[in-house]
């Protein structure tokens, strides 16, 4: 791997960037990603709300992470809470998948995937919940479970 740091006195420190050019998404790759946005063992701590008061949750906890309403829920096995930060914000956590415009799942709660109907696949997850996986997301869930 060839690493490359350019400097450049003219922007800000919050327009740093950074740029991984590769022939293909590999965990290595993903890796690299999850410690430049700091969302690696050390990530930053989950927080939702319920009735006005804010709510630690782990990251296995969590099942998936949807869009709905203009509002981003964070799902749970049996609760739903309501996050400030949008869906994109949540897209390098270490184990979760964007699958559709509006979800993120956790890789480790899938309990199956099944065809369905125009190309889509249904996936279970072992909370009981269902979430579509949109074509454009399939690619890298067929390689994650390597078909």
């Amino acid at each position: 791997m060839k690493v490359e740091i350019r400097i450049d006195k003219s922007i800000s420190k919050s327009e740093i960037n950074a740029l991984i050019t590769c022939p293909e998404v590999t965990e290595t790759v993903l890796e690299a990603q999850r410690l430049l946005l700091g969302l690696g063992e050390g990530e930053t701590v989950i927080t939702g709300t319920e009735n006005g008061r804010t709510v630690i949750i782990e990251r296995q906890e969590l099942f998936a992470i949807k869009s709905e309403n203009g509002r981003t829920l964070l799902v749970c096995r049996e609760k739903s809470y309501e996050s400030p930060k949008p869906l994109k914000d949540f897209e390098g956590l270490r184990d979760f998948m964007r699958i559709s415009k509006s979800c993120i799942v956790n890789l480790k709660k899938l309990k199956l995937v099944e065809p369905h109907y125009s190309g889509l696949m249904l996936l279970t997850l072992k909370n009981g919940s269902k979430e579509y996986i949109s074509r454009k997301y399939l690619p890298d869930l067929k390689n994650y479970l390597g078909l």
